[in-house]
């Protein structure tokens, strides 16, 4: 049975507000720069540290576990959509910023990796012709995903290097679970892929999802739906039970092997602990 999620905690920074600190120095108070992150598309697992990293519109930011959250990488100022952990390297797509490195695609990034937990990236492939908002990672370097141009879902079994058509689905989120099924929240509900995505079924007895997140191992299941509601399952075969409240409307979502949720909603990010 999925924990009793009880403890929640607001990280500092919220969405569209401008939170200032103040330091003291010599007995006067001075403002500091203020820090904000205008919109996150995803949470996931730091590689190489403890911690998670946050896909933002505008780079990559640092979050700790207990929902604190950190600066913003310096080398990135790009639209970081899709962003996936893979073993120890990082994917991701979307669009350049000001200072991109003009080798990693205009208008869109196509897929592009890191293996310095975001410090530094390398382009893999649609460079410069391909913006995906959703990326999914199985297991043996299988990756599935779909471009913000077509609701055709391509596969990949080398990290992104060439890929392949397999299906089509319209989905907001799409994870594989540790049985290797694709679930995907659609503007229909949860749909699931027992075929590697050829074709797709509704998941009965699912709420309504419209972010969906699983945990680094594929056993739990996470999910945002009507009135911010989060709901959890053990299994895509499990019975869905509620897992907490947003505040407003959730951007992102991650979960941890043991349950534990982190959330980006209204109010910023929250850690829910079970």
């Amino acid at each position: 049975m999925l924990p009793t999620f009880r403890t929640r905690r607001r990280a500092a920074l919220t969405v569209a507000t401008t939170i200032s600190a103040s330091i003291v120095l010599a007995g006067c108070t001075a403002p500091a720069e203020p820090t904000t992150i205008s919109h996150v598309h995803a949470i996931v697992p730091n590689p190489a540290e403890d911690g998670y990293l946050l896909g933002a519109h505008d780079g990559i930011y640092t979050a700790t576990s207990d929902g604190e959250v950190g600066s913003r990488i310096e080398t990135t100022d790009f639209d970081a959509m899709g962003l996936i952990t893979v073993g120890d390297a990082l994917l991701a797509s979307g669009h350049p910023g000001p200072t991109t490195p003009p080798e990693l695609g205009s208008p869109n990034l196509g897929i592009i990796r890191s293996d310095d937990s975001a410090r530094s990236w390398t382009p893999v492939s649609f460079t410069g012709e391909k913006d995906f908002h959703v990326l999914a990672a199985g297991k043996n370097d299988t990756l599935y995903g779909i471009a913000s141009d077509s609701a055709e879902l391509l596969r990949t079994d080398d990290l992104g290097e060439t890929w392949s058509p397999v299906g089509e689905i319209l989905a907001f989120s799409l994870v594989l679970d540790n049985a290797g099924q694709l679930i995907a929240a659609t503007p229909d509900g949860l749909q699931i892929s027992t075929d590697e995505g050829a074709t797709f079924a509704p998941l009965n007895d699912a709420p309504a999802l419209y972010l969906l997140a699983v945990s680094p191992d594929g056993k739990q299941l996470v999910g945002v739906g009507r009135g911010g509601q989060i709901w959890g399952s053990t299994g895509s075969n499990a019975e869905w039970v509620p897992a907490g409240v947003t505040n407003g409307s959730a951007q992102a979502l991650a979960t941890t092997n043991d349950g534990a949720i982190l959330v980006f909603d209204d109010s910023g990010l929250t850690a829910i602990d079970n």
